[in-house]
């Protein structure tokens, strides 16, 4: 009788995640942005066909670089420049006919430039805080930190990309404020021992980052790399003020040396995007046929940490 009655059991808790899974997929949050886009599509075309369209997840798969791209599936109107004016997720993409004509979505992908989850499908997974991934989504402007996974020459002094303003931005004040002078920062060609290297910092994992970073004393809800450096460039002695109160002398640090600038938020978000943009190129390994024409094979390994 208790056999019987646990077989039951078990079996109702079978077909029970049975209907959740099922549940979970005819009403896919993705099956809903994609009816409006093909309903939005519809009406731009003049045709009623398309708004009866079967959805489907769609994907950007690229070999060479190892990425597996969804973003699509709710971004349906990235490539169409008729959806200029839309609201997000339909919107196309900024500068579509200037710099993203030469980065194809079927060739670059979404993730290589935004990171993030590229093969989740819902926003929570994708556009929210996921703790347990390797790097957070970047949107704009912070994932003008990206460009330099191939564009390695904008370090120069001779190149200014006004496509990337934060960017730029951000590396001029690096150069004013002599940050140089405590870390080394192969980009901008400095070497020093007073404080960390900051090199490869934008090649670090989120959790990488977050085991040796005090978060104790940030004030954002979000516990990552980017809203650290945000508020350590706005507050340096406040993010690390050090432990010299500490019990244990071993476990005593002393403050940060870095001085408080008095930056605008503008500053310290273009710095933010600056440090975010220090890449180990042999991390990124990005294949040599997606890396620009004009760059030497001597600058490539002058990058290479």
């Amino acid at each position: 009788m208790l056999k019987h009655f646990l077989f039951a059991i078990l079996s109702f808790l079978v077909l029970f995640m049975i209907g959740v899974f099922a549940y979970r997929d005819v009403k896919a949050e993705w099956k809903d942005y994609q009816v409006t886009y093909n309903e939005k599509l519809a009406k731009v075309v003049n045709d009623p066909t398309i708004a009866k369209k079967p959805l489907h997840v769609e994907q950007i798969w690229n070999n060479a670089l190892n990425r597996a791209d969804r973003c699509t599936t709710c971004h349906a109107g990235i490539g169409n420049p008729a959806f200029a004016n839309e609201p997000q997720p339909y919107k196309t993409h900024p500068n579509l006919t200037g710099y993203m004509s030469k980065h194809p979505f079927e060739k670059v992908g979404c993730t290589i430039c935004h990171e993030g989850d590229g093969q989740a499908v819902t926003v929570e997974k994708t556009h929210g805080v996921v703790h347990h991934l390797d790097r957070q989504l970047r949107t704009a402007p912070t994932v003008q930190g990206s460009c330099t996974k191939c564009h390695y020459d904008l370090y120069s002094e001779t190149v200014y990309w006004p496509e990337v303003p934060e960017l730029m931005k951000g590396i001029s004040l690096a150069r004013e404020l002599g940050c140089g002078a405590c870390h080394t920062i192969r980009q901008l060609g400095t070497v020093a021992t007073l404080a960390p290297e900051l090199s490869s910092v934008g090649s670090k994992t989120e959790l990488a980052f977050y085991l040796v970073h005090d978060f104790s004393k940030v004030v954002s809800k979000e516990h990552t790399m980017r809203a650290w450096e945000f508020e350590h460039f706005k507050d340096p002695q406040k993010i690390v003020p050090g432990t010299m109160n500490a019990a244990n002398p071993k476990d005593r640090i002393p403050p940060t040396i870095m001085p408080n600038w008095g930056l605008t938020d503008d500053e310290a978000t273009a710095l933010t995007v600056f440090v975010m943009s220090l890449r180990d190129l042999k991390v990124e390994a990005i294949p040599r046929q997606y890396l620009p024409k004009v760059a030497s094979h001597d600058s490539f390994l002058q990058y290479r940490n």
